[in-house]
Formats: C-alpha cells, sequence, structure tokens
C-alpha cells in the first residue's frame, strides 16, 4: 500500500456518511412505496379492513413486495453494515496514530480543513504540519495494510 491509496481511503472516509444517507433515503423510498399500509390496509380509525380476509397488515404488505425488491434492500441494508464497520476501522486507524498527526490527519482529510486553521489549531506553521501529515500517512500505511476490512474495499472499489 502506498500514500496515494492512504490518502483516498482517507478521502472516502468523508464520504461514507453521505453514502450511508443515500442507501437509508432509497430504503425509506421502497419501504413507503411496499409497506405503506394507510392506504389499503387501514382505515382512519385505525381499524384494519378485511376486504380479502386478510386483517394483518404485515402480510398483505409482505405479499405487495416483489422479490428483486427485497434482494435489493437486503443488499443496501448489507452495505450499510460494512461501511459503518468501515469507518470505524478507519477512524481507530487514526486514533492510533501519535496525537499531532491524528488531530492534522483528521481536521485536514476528514473535516476537510485549510492548512491555515489546521496550523492555528495545533500552533505549528503550515510547514511543519504537512511533514506532520507526512509522518503520519507513513504510519497509516503500516496500519491500514493491517485491516482486512479496509483491504477488501480496496479491491471492492478499485483504490
Amino acid at each position: 500500500m502506498e500514500r496515494e491509496t492512504v490518502i483516498k481511503i482517507l478521502l472516502f472516509c468523508r464520504d461514507i456518511d453521505k453514502e450511508i444517507a443515500l442507501n437509508k433515503r432509497i430504503l425509506r423510498d421502497f419501504e413507503h412505496r411496499y409497506y405503506n399500509s394507510i392506504g389499503g390496509g387501514m382505515t382512519f380509525n385505525g381499524t384494519t379492513k378485511s376486504r380479502y380476509k386478510i386483517t394483518n397488515i404485515t402480510e398483505s404488505a409482505a405479499l405487495n413486495i416483489p422479490d428483486s425488491v427485497n434482494v435489493v434492500m437486503r443488499k443496501l441494508q448489507k452495505q450499510n453494515e460494512q461501511l459503518y464497520k468501515l469507518k470505524d476501522e478507519i477512524l481507530q486507524g487514526i486514533n492510533a496514530l501519535p496525537y499531532p498527526q491524528n488531530d492534522i490527519i483528521y481536521d485536514f482529510y476528514i473535516q476537510g480543513f485549510q492548512w491555515i486553521k489546521i496550523s492555528a489549531k495545533v500552533h505549528y506553521g503550515e510547514t511543519q504540519c504537512k511533514n506532520v501529515r507526512n509522518y503520519a500517512l507513513d504510519n497509516l500505511v503500516e496500519l491500514f495494510s493491517k485491516k482486512k476490512l479496509i483491504k477488501n474495499l480496496l479491491l471492492e472499489r478499485g483504490l
């Protein structure tokens, strides 16, 4: 693993929350479309209508879901679980660094701060902050190369 790969992983970590939010929105749309019980299965006062003798709301909703949608929903849920675990591993790797390296890497790559703000925060010059970042990236190369989930990400995403 090289520095450029670690940088790509750190930049991907910044976007993990956005990807999870998108997956959740897609899941919510599927649930509203296929699990909507208000329109067909219930009246407005909360009692069930039993036009065809199916009164269980969950049962009637499950009958309306195509198999392909179930597969997509399970895939999105599994992907969200993997993304949560991946972000946890990346942040554990960052937290394993010494404090100045940890702070600079987190602020620059995860928060997206500029060097001026980071140097004022840690009371180092910009050049010194960049040197600390380079040491931290070298340490992260070693840490990330030991993580199995991060290696799977590299294969999966082609990073």
